[in-house]
Protein backbone atom coordinates (compact mmCIF):
# COMPACT_ATOMS: atom_id res chain seq x y z
CA UNK A 1 0.00 0.00 0.00
CA UNK A 2 2.61 2.58 0.93
CA UNK A 3 4.39 2.24 -2.55
CA UNK A 4 1.27 2.48 -4.06
CA UNK A 5 -0.20 5.57 -2.21
CA UNK A 6 3.12 7.03 -3.08
CA UNK A 7 2.66 6.62 -7.02
CA UNK A 8 -1.23 8.07 -7.05
CA UNK A 9 0.14 10.77 -5.53
CA UNK A 10 2.90 11.59 -7.58
CA UNK A 11 0.59 11.07 -10.32
CA UNK A 12 -2.29 13.37 -8.87
CA UNK A 13 1.05 16.00 -8.42
CA UNK A 14 0.91 15.89 -12.82
CA UNK A 15 -2.49 16.58 -12.83
CA UNK A 16 -2.14 19.67 -10.24
CA UNK A 17 0.45 20.89 -12.64
CA UNK A 18 -1.43 20.86 -15.65
CA UNK A 19 -3.46 23.55 -15.00
CA UNK A 20 -0.66 26.03 -13.16
CA UNK A 21 0.97 26.72 -16.29
CA UNK A 22 -1.32 26.13 -19.04
CA UNK A 23 -3.01 30.23 -18.89
CA UNK A 24 0.75 31.05 -19.33
CA UNK A 25 1.19 29.27 -22.55
CA UNK A 26 -2.04 30.45 -23.82
CA UNK A 27 -2.82 33.98 -23.11
CA UNK A 28 -0.58 35.28 -26.17
CA UNK A 29 -3.11 33.52 -28.15
CA UNK A 30 -6.09 34.14 -25.36
CA UNK A 31 -6.35 37.47 -25.77
CA UNK A 32 -6.28 38.30 -28.97
CA UNK A 33 -9.24 36.33 -29.45
CA UNK A 34 -11.28 37.72 -26.90
CA UNK A 35 -9.71 41.34 -27.68
CA UNK A 36 -8.72 41.87 -24.59
CA UNK A 37 -5.68 43.68 -22.81
CA UNK A 38 -2.73 41.57 -22.11
CA UNK A 39 -3.07 42.45 -18.69
CA UNK A 40 -6.22 40.63 -18.47
CA UNK A 41 -4.63 37.32 -17.68
CA UNK A 42 -4.32 38.71 -13.94
CA UNK A 43 -7.88 38.92 -13.50
CA UNK A 44 -8.43 34.75 -14.14
CA UNK A 45 -5.01 33.81 -12.17
CA UNK A 46 -7.14 36.12 -9.28
CA UNK A 47 -10.75 34.37 -9.65
CA UNK A 48 -8.46 30.76 -9.85
CA UNK A 49 -6.26 31.25 -6.73
CA UNK A 50 -9.38 32.57 -4.75
CA UNK A 51 -11.03 29.17 -5.32
CA UNK A 52 -7.94 27.41 -4.38
CA UNK A 53 -7.90 29.91 -1.26
CA UNK A 54 -10.47 29.23 -0.30
CA UNK A 55 -10.55 25.05 -0.33
CA UNK A 56 -7.23 24.80 1.22
CA UNK A 57 -8.57 26.44 4.45
CA UNK A 58 -11.28 24.49 4.30
CA UNK A 59 -8.68 21.30 3.98
CA UNK A 60 -9.00 20.34 7.14
CA UNK A 61 -12.49 19.91 7.73
CA UNK A 62 -13.55 18.36 4.28
CA UNK A 63 -10.82 15.64 4.52
CA UNK A 64 -12.05 14.67 8.10
CA UNK A 65 -15.59 14.12 6.86
CA UNK A 66 -14.49 12.65 3.03
CA UNK A 67 -11.37 10.90 3.35
CA UNK A 68 -8.51 11.62 1.64
CA UNK A 69 -9.54 9.20 -1.22
CA UNK A 70 -13.09 11.06 -2.08
CA UNK A 71 -11.77 14.26 -2.13
CA UNK A 72 -8.98 12.96 -4.68
CA UNK A 73 -11.70 12.15 -6.63
CA UNK A 74 -14.00 15.24 -6.49
CA UNK A 75 -11.29 17.80 -6.63
CA UNK A 76 -9.48 16.42 -10.04
CA UNK A 77 -13.47 15.96 -11.27
CA UNK A 78 -13.89 19.49 -10.91
CA UNK A 79 -10.85 20.07 -12.32
CA UNK A 80 -11.67 18.19 -15.47
CA UNK A 81 -14.65 19.62 -15.87
CA UNK A 82 -13.47 23.11 -15.65
CA UNK A 83 -10.97 22.66 -18.37
CA UNK A 84 -13.34 21.40 -20.23
CA UNK A 85 -15.29 24.38 -19.65
CA UNK A 86 -12.34 27.04 -20.63
CA UNK A 87 -12.20 24.68 -24.21
CA UNK A 88 -15.85 25.91 -24.59
CA UNK A 89 -15.53 29.74 -23.56
CA UNK A 90 -17.20 31.57 -25.78
CA UNK A 91 -16.15 35.05 -24.06
CA UNK A 92 -13.56 36.55 -21.82
CA UNK A 93 -16.66 36.90 -19.03
CA UNK A 94 -17.58 33.30 -19.48
CA UNK A 95 -13.75 32.31 -18.53
CA UNK A 96 -13.97 34.45 -15.69
CA UNK A 97 -17.00 32.77 -14.13
CA UNK A 98 -15.44 29.14 -14.51
CA UNK A 99 -11.88 30.48 -13.02
CA UNK A 100 -13.56 29.96 -9.49
CA UNK A 101 -14.93 26.72 -9.61
CA UNK A 102 -11.44 25.58 -11.93
CA UNK A 103 -9.51 26.69 -8.69
CA UNK A 104 -11.49 25.04 -5.82
CA UNK A 105 -10.18 21.80 -7.32
CA UNK A 106 -6.92 22.15 -7.06
CA UNK A 107 -7.15 23.70 -2.83
CA UNK A 108 -8.10 20.52 -0.83
CA UNK A 109 -5.76 17.95 -3.07
CA UNK A 110 -2.70 20.48 -2.52
CA UNK A 111 -3.33 20.57 1.19
CA UNK A 112 -4.16 16.76 1.91
CA UNK A 113 -1.20 15.38 -0.07
CA UNK A 114 1.25 17.97 1.30
CA UNK A 115 0.39 17.06 4.56
CA UNK A 116 0.57 13.68 4.32
CA UNK A 117 3.83 13.60 2.25
CA UNK A 118 4.96 15.58 5.28
CA UNK A 119 4.23 13.88 8.02
CA UNK A 120 4.54 10.24 6.68
CA UNK A 121 7.77 10.69 3.90
CA UNK A 122 10.92 11.66 3.76
CA UNK A 123 12.50 14.93 2.33
CA UNK A 124 13.10 13.43 -0.63
CA UNK A 125 10.10 12.48 -1.76
CA UNK A 126 8.80 15.63 -0.83
CA UNK A 127 10.97 17.11 -3.44
CA UNK A 128 10.24 14.24 -5.66
CA UNK A 129 6.46 14.84 -5.43
CA UNK A 130 6.91 18.73 -6.05
CA UNK A 131 9.39 17.30 -8.84
CA UNK A 132 6.21 15.83 -10.21
CA UNK A 133 4.20 18.69 -10.58
CA UNK A 134 6.97 20.53 -12.20
CA UNK A 135 5.92 17.78 -15.00
CA UNK A 136 2.78 18.82 -15.19
CA UNK A 137 3.43 22.13 -15.52
CA UNK A 138 6.12 21.28 -18.35
CA UNK A 139 3.67 18.97 -20.58
CA UNK A 140 0.71 21.54 -20.61
CA UNK A 141 2.31 24.40 -22.30
CA UNK A 142 4.30 21.47 -25.09
CA UNK A 143 0.50 20.53 -25.64
CA UNK A 144 -1.14 23.95 -26.27
CA UNK A 145 2.03 24.84 -28.36
CA UNK A 146 1.69 21.94 -30.66
CA UNK A 147 -1.58 22.48 -31.27
CA UNK A 148 -1.14 26.22 -32.10
CA UNK A 149 1.96 25.46 -33.85
CA UNK A 150 -0.22 22.85 -35.92
CA UNK A 151 -2.45 25.84 -37.19
CA UNK A 152 -4.90 25.20 -34.21
CA UNK A 153 -6.47 27.12 -31.66
CA UNK A 154 -6.13 27.17 -28.02
CA UNK A 155 -9.28 25.65 -27.13
CA UNK A 156 -7.74 22.29 -28.76
CA UNK A 157 -5.03 22.61 -26.16
CA UNK A 158 -7.49 22.93 -23.09
CA UNK A 159 -9.55 19.96 -24.66
CA UNK A 160 -6.97 17.50 -24.31
CA UNK A 161 -5.25 18.52 -21.28
CA UNK A 162 -9.70 17.70 -19.71
CA UNK A 163 -9.11 14.35 -21.48
CA UNK A 164 -5.85 13.50 -19.62
CA UNK A 165 -7.75 15.23 -15.97
CA UNK A 166 -11.47 12.31 -17.36
CA UNK A 167 -9.00 9.69 -17.27
CA UNK A 168 -6.92 10.18 -13.84
CA UNK A 169 -10.73 10.55 -12.62
CA UNK A 170 -11.09 7.27 -13.43
CA UNK A 171 -7.93 5.75 -12.01
CA UNK A 172 -8.34 7.38 -8.47
CA UNK A 173 -12.15 6.07 -8.21
CA UNK A 174 -10.68 2.67 -8.75
CA UNK A 175 -7.74 3.67 -5.93
CA UNK A 176 -10.34 4.88 -2.90
CA UNK A 177 -10.28 1.53 -0.79
CA UNK A 178 -6.00 2.26 -0.79
CA UNK A 179 -7.07 4.85 1.46
CA UNK A 180 -9.36 3.77 4.62
CA UNK A 181 -6.48 3.49 6.34
CA UNK A 182 -4.91 6.32 5.46
CA UNK A 183 -3.12 8.10 8.57
CA UNK A 184 -5.23 11.39 7.78
CA UNK A 185 -8.00 10.26 8.64
CA UNK A 186 -7.37 7.79 11.42
CA UNK A 187 -5.92 10.47 13.50
CA UNK A 188 -9.18 12.48 12.73
CA UNK A 189 -10.06 11.78 16.47
CA UNK A 190 -6.94 13.74 17.39
CA UNK A 191 -7.72 17.55 18.52
CA UNK A 192 -7.24 20.12 16.14
CA UNK A 193 -4.92 23.33 16.89
CA UNK A 194 -7.60 26.04 17.04
CA UNK A 195 -6.41 29.16 15.01
CA UNK A 196 -5.62 31.68 17.47
CA UNK A 197 -3.22 28.54 19.20
CA UNK A 198 -1.67 27.68 16.15
CA UNK A 199 -1.15 31.16 15.37
CA UNK A 200 0.60 31.66 18.43
CA UNK A 201 3.53 29.77 17.75
CA UNK A 202 7.29 30.88 16.97
CA UNK A 203 7.52 31.04 13.33
CA UNK A 204 3.48 30.63 11.65
CA UNK A 205 3.52 34.34 10.50
CA UNK A 206 7.21 34.32 8.89
CA UNK A 207 6.08 31.04 7.49
CA UNK A 208 2.88 32.26 6.51
CA UNK A 209 4.42 35.44 4.79
CA UNK A 210 7.30 33.31 3.26
CA UNK A 211 4.55 31.40 1.21
CA UNK A 212 2.89 34.47 -0.27
CA UNK A 213 6.25 35.92 -1.40
CA UNK A 214 6.98 32.49 -3.00
CA UNK A 215 4.04 31.66 -5.04
CA UNK A 216 3.48 35.39 -5.15
CA UNK A 217 6.89 35.47 -7.49
CA UNK A 218 6.54 31.84 -9.26
CA UNK A 219 3.11 32.56 -10.25
CA UNK A 220 3.89 35.59 -11.96
CA UNK A 221 6.81 34.48 -13.63
CA UNK A 222 4.99 31.28 -15.10
CA UNK A 223 1.99 33.39 -16.21
CA UNK A 224 4.02 35.81 -17.85
CA UNK A 225 7.51 34.93 -19.09
CA UNK A 226 5.48 33.67 -22.88
CA UNK A 227 3.94 37.33 -23.22
CA UNK A 228 7.10 38.76 -21.43
CA UNK A 229 9.72 37.11 -24.27
CA UNK A 230 6.97 37.77 -26.64
CA UNK A 231 6.34 41.83 -26.30
CA UNK A 232 10.01 42.57 -24.82
CA UNK A 233 12.68 40.14 -26.08
CA UNK A 234 10.89 39.85 -29.76
CA UNK A 235 10.19 36.00 -29.50
CA UNK A 236 8.07 34.42 -32.30
CA UNK A 237 4.78 33.72 -30.90
CA UNK A 238 4.91 30.23 -31.51
CA UNK A 239 8.62 29.87 -29.57
CA UNK A 240 7.19 31.83 -26.98
CA UNK A 241 4.72 30.22 -26.34
CA UNK A 242 6.66 26.66 -26.13
CA UNK A 243 9.22 28.75 -24.18
CA UNK A 244 6.76 29.69 -21.49
CA UNK A 245 7.57 25.43 -20.15
CA UNK A 246 11.33 26.59 -19.83
CA UNK A 247 10.94 28.18 -15.95
CA UNK A 248 8.81 24.88 -15.41
CA UNK A 249 11.58 22.94 -16.71
CA UNK A 250 14.01 24.61 -14.16
CA UNK A 251 11.85 23.71 -11.27
CA UNK A 252 11.32 20.37 -12.00
CA UNK A 253 14.82 20.26 -12.81
CA UNK A 254 15.62 21.45 -9.39
CA UNK A 255 13.12 19.68 -7.61
CA UNK A 256 14.99 16.34 -8.73
CA UNK A 257 18.29 17.51 -8.08
CA UNK A 258 16.66 18.81 -4.05
CA UNK A 259 15.57 15.26 -4.04
CA UNK A 260 18.92 13.55 -4.39
CA UNK A 261 20.05 16.03 -1.64
CA UNK A 262 17.37 16.51 -0.08
CA UNK A 263 18.66 14.36 3.34
CA UNK A 264 22.21 15.49 3.45
CA UNK A 265 21.61 19.44 3.15
CA UNK A 266 18.65 20.21 4.92
CA UNK A 267 15.49 22.10 4.05
CA UNK A 268 16.67 25.55 5.42
CA UNK A 269 20.26 25.18 2.90
CA UNK A 270 17.93 24.29 0.42
CA UNK A 271 15.89 27.01 0.64
CA UNK A 272 18.96 29.01 0.98
CA UNK A 273 20.53 27.88 -2.37
CA UNK A 274 17.76 28.10 -4.48
CA UNK A 275 16.52 31.39 -3.24
CA UNK A 276 20.23 32.83 -4.44
CA UNK A 277 20.04 31.20 -7.61
CA UNK A 278 16.80 32.87 -8.28
CA UNK A 279 17.84 36.16 -7.25
CA UNK A 280 21.18 36.06 -9.88
CA UNK A 281 19.14 34.81 -12.41
CA UNK A 282 16.35 37.66 -12.11
CA UNK A 283 19.28 39.87 -11.84
CA UNK A 284 20.77 38.90 -15.19
CA UNK A 285 17.65 38.84 -16.76
CA UNK A 286 17.85 42.92 -16.01
CA UNK A 287 21.22 43.00 -18.23
CA UNK A 288 20.61 44.91 -21.84
CA UNK A 289 21.53 42.97 -24.92
CA UNK A 290 21.45 39.29 -23.40
CA UNK A 291 21.03 37.16 -26.54
CA UNK A 292 18.24 34.34 -26.68
CA UNK A 293 19.93 31.44 -25.59
CA UNK A 294 21.38 33.33 -23.09
CA UNK A 295 17.73 34.43 -21.96
CA UNK A 296 16.37 31.16 -22.32
CA UNK A 297 19.51 29.96 -19.95
CA UNK A 298 18.74 32.40 -17.39
CA UNK A 299 14.70 31.60 -17.02
CA UNK A 300 15.69 27.91 -16.41
CA UNK A 301 18.31 28.85 -14.17
CA UNK A 302 15.57 30.93 -12.36
CA UNK A 303 13.09 28.02 -11.95
CA UNK A 304 16.08 26.14 -10.96
CA UNK A 305 16.53 28.12 -7.89
CA UNK A 306 12.78 28.09 -6.99
CA UNK A 307 12.61 24.27 -7.01
CA UNK A 308 13.54 23.56 -3.52
CA UNK A 309 12.16 26.01 -1.77
CA UNK A 310 8.54 25.04 -2.00
CA UNK A 311 8.38 21.92 -1.27
CA UNK A 312 11.23 22.48 1.57
CA UNK A 313 9.38 24.92 3.16
CA UNK A 314 6.48 22.75 2.97
CA UNK A 315 8.43 20.13 4.74
CA UNK A 316 9.62 21.98 7.48
CA UNK A 317 6.19 22.78 8.45
CA UNK A 318 5.52 19.73 10.80
CA UNK A 319 8.53 21.56 13.11
CA UNK A 320 7.15 24.67 13.14
CA UNK A 321 3.19 23.23 14.32
CA UNK A 322 3.78 19.78 15.37
CA UNK A 323 1.76 16.93 13.67
CA UNK A 324 -1.05 17.35 15.29
CA UNK A 325 -0.90 21.12 13.61
CA UNK A 326 0.42 20.36 10.37
CA UNK A 327 -2.87 19.75 8.22
CA UNK A 328 -4.17 22.53 9.49
CA UNK A 329 -0.85 25.34 9.74
CA UNK A 330 -0.33 23.71 5.76
CA UNK A 331 -3.88 24.19 4.83
CA UNK A 332 -3.39 28.20 6.09
CA UNK A 333 0.21 28.18 4.26
CA UNK A 334 -1.40 27.17 0.78
CA UNK A 335 -4.41 29.39 1.62
CA UNK A 336 -1.90 32.10 1.52
CA UNK A 337 0.31 30.69 -1.22
CA UNK A 338 -2.99 31.39 -3.00
CA UNK A 339 -3.13 35.03 -1.84
CA UNK A 340 -0.38 35.93 -3.51
CA UNK A 341 -1.35 33.78 -6.72
CA UNK A 342 -4.08 36.07 -6.82
CA UNK A 343 -3.16 39.30 -5.65
CA UNK A 344 0.45 40.03 -7.29
CA UNK A 345 0.04 38.64 -10.59
CA UNK A 346 -3.11 40.83 -10.67
CA UNK A 347 -1.20 43.63 -9.46
CA UNK A 348 1.70 43.22 -12.29
CA UNK A 349 -1.17 42.88 -14.81
CA UNK A 350 -2.16 46.45 -13.90
CA UNK A 351 1.80 47.13 -14.22
CA UNK A 352 1.80 45.63 -17.82
CA UNK A 353 -1.32 47.77 -19.04
CA UNK A 354 0.16 51.35 -17.69
CA UNK A 355 3.50 50.97 -17.99
CA UNK A 356 5.80 47.66 -19.30
CA UNK A 357 5.83 44.04 -18.97
CA UNK A 358 9.52 44.65 -19.49
CA UNK A 359 9.39 44.97 -15.10
CA UNK A 360 9.30 41.26 -14.43
CA UNK A 361 12.32 40.32 -13.59
CA UNK A 362 12.62 43.15 -11.38
CA UNK A 363 9.06 42.47 -9.96
CA UNK A 364 9.80 38.85 -9.23
CA UNK A 365 13.26 39.81 -7.97
CA UNK A 366 11.73 42.23 -4.77
CA UNK A 367 9.47 39.23 -3.89
CA UNK A 368 12.68 36.24 -4.29
CA UNK A 369 14.40 39.01 -1.59
CA UNK A 370 11.61 39.44 0.87
CA UNK A 371 10.75 35.37 0.67
CA UNK A 372 14.87 35.21 1.94
CA UNK A 373 14.47 37.39 4.22
CA UNK A 374 11.07 35.86 6.18
CA UNK A 375 13.10 32.16 6.10
CA UNK A 376 15.95 33.40 7.80
CA UNK A 377 13.86 34.49 10.59
CA UNK A 378 12.10 31.13 10.72
CA UNK A 379 15.58 29.93 10.91
CA UNK A 380 16.86 31.97 13.34
CA UNK A 381 13.73 30.79 15.76
CA UNK A 382 13.80 27.40 14.93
Amino acid sequence: MYFLLLILIYIAFISLGLPDSVLGAAWPSMYRSFGVPEGSAGIITMLMYSGTMISSIASDWVIRKLGTGKVLVISVALTAITMLGFSMAGSFSMLCLIALPYGLGGGCVDASLNNYVATHYKARHMSFLHCFWGIGTIISPLIMGSFIENGGVWTQGYRAIAVFQFILVAVLIFSIPLWKKDTNEASSDHKPLSLSELMGLHGVKASLAAFFCYCAMETTMGLWTSTYLSEVKGVDLVVATKCGMLFYIGIASGRFISGMVSERLGDMKLIFIGTTMTVLSLSALLLPGIGSRMLFLLIILAGMGCGPVFPSMVHHSPEISGPDGSQMLIGFQLAVASAGSIMIPALFGIIVNRISIALLPFFCLIFTLTLAAMVLAINRRH
